[in-house]
């Protein structure tokens, strides 16, 4: 019993040696304030120039597309031997379901 009373009593002590303590806070007013930020500045020009670029002869297009056709079949292949291994443990459940006796 007595601790609630002290209990109660503190409480009491700290609300009311606190000024703003039954005070309504007042609202802070927050302006919008409109300034040109890094975000939105103009980025500096990028300094290309080590980069060097020029048109590729039809030989190099020829042979480049060569290359590339090959390594898009060899990718086709390899994905279809992917997808048949995967399918493998299922085409043979199904065997087992509808052959077995």
């Amino acid at each position: 019993m007595i601790s609630r009373v002290l209990y109660f009593a503190l409480a009491f002590l700290a609300l009311a040696c606190s000024a703003s303590a039954f005070v309504p806070a007042k609202p802070q007013v927050v302006a919008f304030q409109a300034r040109a930020t890094a975000t939105f500045a103009k980025k500096p020009q990028e300094d290309l120039s080590f980069i060097e670029s020029r048109d590729m002869t039809r030989e190099e297009m020829q042979a480049l597309n060569k290359k590339n056709e090959d390594i898009m079949n060899m990718e086709l292949q390899m994905m279809t031997i992917f997808s048949l291994v995967i399918s493998l443990p299922i085409l043979y459940l199904c065997w087992v379901a509808f052959f077995s006796e």
